[in-house]
């Protein structure tokens, strides 16, 4: 579990650096985001502290990484699923783009070897 920090608060930012050292990492590497305000970016983000958090204070070392693991479970759930149903549907595609491709192969060489009878057949 790789993890960011975005927070505000100063407190909070050495609190988790202190409790979270072997896990945190650059915001290019991370798996998720750990911030005290909802802020918008591209990955998940764990809300300590406020109305709709994740966490919220005050909190125990056991507390954080009890939430923290149900929460990295939680998106690598989504994640695998996302991309399982992402695949299914790439299969899906390829499957009908082989039928139409295989249609109009198949059109096409009918066509070209009508066209070549019609042709011979004149001379």
């Amino acid at each position: 579990m790789k993890i960011a920090l975005a927070c505000k608060s100063l407190l909070l930012t050495k609190t988790l650096e202190i409790f979270l050292k072997k896990n945190i990492s650059s915001y290019k590497k991370c798996d998720f985001v750990i911030s005290d305000s909802n802020i918008e970016i591209d990955k998940p983000l764990f809300v300590i502290s406020g109305n709709t958090s994740n966490l919220r204070t005050p909190f125990s070392e056991s507390a954080l990484m009890i939430e923290l693991d149900k929460f990295y479970n939680k998106i690598a759930t989504n994640q695998l699923n996302g991309n399982l149903v992402y695949k299914v549907k790439d299969i899906e595609l390829n499957e009908k783009l082989k039928e139409k491709i295989d249609f109009l192969t198949k059109k096409f060489r009918d066509d070209l070897i009508f066209t070549m009878q019609e042709y011979y057949e004149k001379k």
